[in-house]
């Protein structure tokens, strides 16, 4: 008896790996959560930019002595088109998906900026995370279609380059595109030593880049049909909206760890410095592509020369296979009930 105890104890951790591991990543904040009525060409969505920088540096030097025990949180929320010249990031923001060939626009946008500072006797821990929530229009590719509507997906990947700043009621002006803006407003004099220095192009990166998620196929993105709604984030487009004669959402997501895809790294980068003669060691990662897209409506993808579009359909007349993250998760589904009967049989029998 005590032999089938250990299978038991065996089966069950293992049935959790395989639930946990497609949901671990659901972890981190998703850097793109949208939702789109292509029958009205509307969507609303979160753009949200995260990156972690940490520079290394000698205990006992100066930047020790500026930074160890230090800690910093520099927080604020700008509401409205034309406030702070956020209507500034909108024109850069609409440039930036002109360059990816979307026909996509931003026709309105609110911005939170996060950035937290963390100094030890050895190392300066750096936090961005920006989320530009927005409304935008465009990427139904025919406008008179009521239905089988072709849609542009190539929105997804824009990056802003450059640095971009607004006016903070809270902090003055603020550059929030750049890892480098948070010591700009913190500590300007050793912000001016870092961009002189050979850390100058990691400082400089655009943290609202989300190009390694419109560099995923989207045929690599898990999809399932929703037409209970109860996985569309309540934030997006069905709180108060009409999203007229779709039944249901395709919802796709990218993120979690599969056994044919394994998990998308993160993007990281390092660069030597040297500030007053002292060397510094700085590293920058960005966390693996975490996304969800909903979408009112049946969808398929389809190539359009170089390009993926999504293909809409309000009513499902045969033509959708069901979607693959559907059939993984009634096996995961199926499995677990398999090894909970098992369990329970071998408990019955003890």
């Amino acid at each position: 008896m005590q032999r089938r105890e250990d299978k038991a104890a065996v089966i069950s951790p293992v049935i959790a790996v395989l639930l946990i591991a497609g949901l671990a990543n659901s972890a981190y904040a998703a850097q793109i959560n949208v939702s789109l009525i292509p029958e009205f060409d509307k969507a609303v969505g979160s753009f949200t930019g995260v990156k972690f920088v940490q520079l290394r540096y000698e205990p006992g030097s100066a930047l020790a002595d500026l930074f160890a025990g230090r800690t910093e949180r520099f927080e604020f929320s700008i509401k409205g088109t034309n406030a702070s010249k956020l209507s500034e990031l909108i024109v850069a923001a609409n440039q930036a998906l002109l360059g990816v060939q979307s026909p996509a626009q931003i026709t309105s946008a609110n911005l939170t900026y996060s950035g937290v500072l963390r100094g030890e006797t050895d190392k300066l821990s750096l936090t961005y995370n920006v989320e530009f929530i927005t409304k935008f229009s465009g990427f139904k590719l025919d406008r008179n279609a009521t239905d089988n509507i072709p849609m542009d997906i190539n929105w997804r990947g824009f990056m802003i380059n450059g640095p971009i700043f607004v006016d903070s009621s809270e902090h003055g002006r603020v550059n929030v595109n750049q890892p480098i803006g948070l010591l700009e407003a913190t500590f300007p004099e050793f912000a001016d030593k870092l961009v002189s220095s050979e850390a100058r192009e990691i400082m400089a990166e655009p943290i609202l880049d989300f190009s390694e998620i419109g560099a995923m196929p989207m045929e690599r993105w898990h999809w399932l049909f929703d037409p209970t709604f109860s996985q569309a984030s309540t934030g997006g487009i069905l709180k108060g909206e009409d999203i007229g004669r779709a039944k249901v959402m395709s919802v796709y997501s990218l993120g979690e760890c599969s056994i044919r895809e394994g998990c998308p790294p993160p993007k990281e980068g390092d660069a030597a410095a040297s500030i007053d003669g002292a060397p510094v060691q700085v590293h920058i990662s960005t966390p693996q592509p975490n996304s969800q897209i909903e979408i009112a409506g049946f969808t398929s993808i389809e190539k359009a020369g170089a390009y993926e579009i999504i293909r809409v359909k309000m009513v499902d007349r045969g033509g959708f296979p069901i979607p693959p993250f559907t059939i993984q998760v009634l096996l995961v589904l199926g499995g677990m009930m398999g090894a909970i009967a098992f369990f329970v049989l071998l408990k019955t029998r003890k």
